[in-house]
């Protein structure tokens, strides 16, 4: 079996979905955003009703709108892109098809369409941010991330799904989406992605490929900058697989110096692949919350032969006494100390680099 089989990157999937939970008050802005736009508690229950929900909260103008953009869509689907001058025909079968009226059918599937996919965020897709009510969840939802992203989460586009997923489709939504990542060879790799540029990419294409003038497009800048922190990889079309995996491992130390070494932001905060460590999080979770119990709660709460009530025992000696009776947990008074501490640290939103001048 593979070291980086999909077992082992779905683990890692989950355990960053762990840290995004455990943040402090999560749950409770999430429950309010849902709140603030009518969804269920729990979310939707799978996409079909979500589709519902989205094109329910448009106007019978946007409706009708969405619907001819919607058949236009399915149709080049079916026949290839259309010409301008046979747009009009195009326009004419829609008209005595539809009657150039709402037909949810047409929207329900190009809606669905956008949720099915795990590269870009739904929130965005024109089909779904279309009309007035639609046209801000993007940034809602964005808010919610903004609030909770941190460095220990790593991978911020990995996040936003999460938050997205887990605002409109719940915990199923999230599990769904990992899922997808995981079936997915090129997206399981939680740090290692790749770009080939094609003419969408470029400006001066009359120019031609070798002139100076076919140069990157606004677009193209703005995409590959959000990796200002990374290490990009050029191969050439003629290069071999062997050659390249010769490439890396000759030279892996000097490229991860590029990449953290010289690099005050992530040195300071040790990133590497351990980083992403499973945690005994629910147990963690029990612990901190009995230390956050005042001693005459837990006394009252121990029912064994130990006397806790006289003067000189401290909270952790009683926090162990209860982790042993009651789950069977042996957890020293001093490991209930560190715990708690830790995990209550790792909820707050505060780890905030020192230096970023040396990026």
């Amino acid at each position: 079996m593979k070291k980086y089989s999909a077992d082992y990157f779905r683990e890692k999937f989950h355990t960053l979905y762990t840290r995004l939970l455990e943040k402090e008050g999560f749950s409770d802005v999430v429950f309010e955003t849902r709140k603030n736009l009518g969804i269920p508690e729990k979310g939707f229950n799978n996409s079909l009703e979500l589709a519902q929900y989205f094109m329910e909260r448009l106007s019978k103008k946007e409706k009708e709108v969405l619907t001819s953009v919607s058949f236009l869509e399915q149709y080049e689907m079916q026949n290839g892109r259309v010409p301008e001058a046979e747009m009009k025909k195009v326009e004419k079968d829609f008209n005595k098809k539809f009657k150039n009226d709402f037909v949810p059918i047409l929207i329900l599937t190009a809606i669905q369409m956008r949720l099915e996919g795990h590269n870009d965020f739904f929130t965005s897709n024109f089909f779904i941010s279309y009309g007035k009510k639609n046209a801000n969840l993007f940034e809602l939802t964005k808010k919610v991330f903004d609030k909770f992203m941190d460095v220990d989460l790593l991978d911020p586009h990995l996040i936003m799904h999460f938050v997205e997923r887990y605002i409109f489709l719940g915990e199923q939504g999230v599990r769904d989406y990992i899922k997808e990542k995981i079936d997915c060879p090129f997206c399981r790799y939680i740090g290692v992605s790749h770009f080939s540029a094609e003419r969408h990419n470029m400006d001066g294409q009359d120019e031609g490929p070798f002139s100076n003038k076919y140069v990157f497009n606004k677009k193209t800048v703005k995409l590959l900058s959000a990796y200002f922190d990374s290490l990009f990889l050029i191969i050439k079309p003629y290069a071999s697989k062997d050659q390249v995996i010769q490439y890396v491992n000759d030279n892996w130390e000097e490229l991860k110096e590029h990449l953290i070494a010289k690099n005050t932001f992530y040195r300071q905060l040790e990133v590497s692949p351990a980083r992403i460590k499973k945690s005994a999080g629910d147990r963690n979770r029990l612990i901190y919350e009995l230390q956050k119990s005042s001693k005459k709660d837990l006394v009252a709460r121990y029912k064994g032969d130990r006397d806790f009530s006289v003067t000189g025992i401290y909270k952790e000696d009683i926090v162990s006494a209860i982790l042993k009776e009651e789950y069977g947990l042996s957890v020293s008074s001093d490991a209930v100390k560190k715990t708690a501490s830790r995990f209550a640290k790792s909820k707050k939103l505060k780890r905030q680099p020192k230096d970023i001048r040396d990026i």
